[in-house]
């Protein structure tokens, strides 16, 4: 029996109990990430009935495309969205430091054209799911799975002049170096999105701060011919997630989800 499956009949063993001793659901809560992850899963491939016990009441799933952000603010909201499909998931589950009682994590979905996605659980329970997606919201882009070697290779490259190009110190010619003259960097905050255009604008964010180190293994994502795409969690504001993707050797899209207000 796999692990999700011994999950969830143990999740039904206890709301049966639950339901014979006439007890609330709603205090049902995960006892762990792995658990919890589980949970979500089978939620959004078509059990929506588990969304009350995975979302917080007042949980909150934002998705940020490139023209705009949709924000469902608790399970029967989430429910709207919640259930059209699998979520296959690409590249690992990287955790991510977090205070006591509290989970954070970064996962990356196939959806989209390749989706990356922050969560923060509370007492066993999610409060907050913003993701990032590489496409309009009227978009169509497949399902993708990783990227080859070939391409691992070219964002190595790339990646590598990304590196030092953020921090205090850096210059427009620095940036110019490796992001497009039209190039499109977003930042979505719990609150707000800011967009900025051309290296030019990503100065005024790029200068502040010092350089932004990842955290845990870069994903590299399958794109179409001629484009790179790929995704890192950094340790910017405790731990935000990027989709990058790069056409000629050059960042085209620099999209985040930052775990603050902005």
């Amino acid at each position: 029996m796999s692990s999700a499956v011994r999950v969830i009949a143990s999740r039904t063993i206890a709301l049966a109990t639950v339901a014979a001793l006439g007890l609330s659901s709603a205090a049902m809560a995960a006892n762990s990430v792995d658990e919890l992850t589980e949970l979500n899963e089978q939620a959004w491939a078509g059990e929506p009935e588990l969304l009350d016990e995975v979302y917080a009441p007042e949980g909150m799933h934002t998705a940020t495309f490139y023209d705009r952000t949709n924000e469902y603010t608790g399970p029967d909201e989430i429910a709207r969205v919640a259930g059209s499909g699998r979520i296959d998931l690409i590249g690992p589950r990287i955790e991510l430091p977090a205070p006591d009682g509290e989970w954070r994590w970064a996962s990356f979905a196939s959806l989209g054209g390749g989706t990356a996605c922050l969560f923060r659980a509370v007492d066993g329970q999610i409060v907050r799911h913003d993701c990032v997606l590489p496409e309009p919201a009227n978009g169509d882009r497949a399902k993708v799975g990783l990227a080859d070697e070939a391409s691992s290779a070219a964002i190595d490259e790339v990646v590598e002049r990304l590196r030092g190009s953020w921090g205090q110190g850096t210059s427009v010619e620095r940036l110019a170096e490796v992001y497009a003259p039209d190039a499109v960097h977003t930042a979505r905050y719990l609150n707000a999105t800011r967009s900025y255009a051309g290296p030019e604008e990503i100065l005024s964010v790029a200068r502040f701060g010092g350089t932004p180190e990842q955290i845990g293994q870069r994903v590299d994502i399958e794109a179409l011919e001629g484009e790179l795409a790929w995704a890192a969690v950094s340790d910017v504001a405790g731990g935000s997630v990027c989709l990058f993707r790069a056409v000629d050797g050059m960042i085209t899209r620099h999209d985040c989800v930052l775990p603050i207000s902005g």
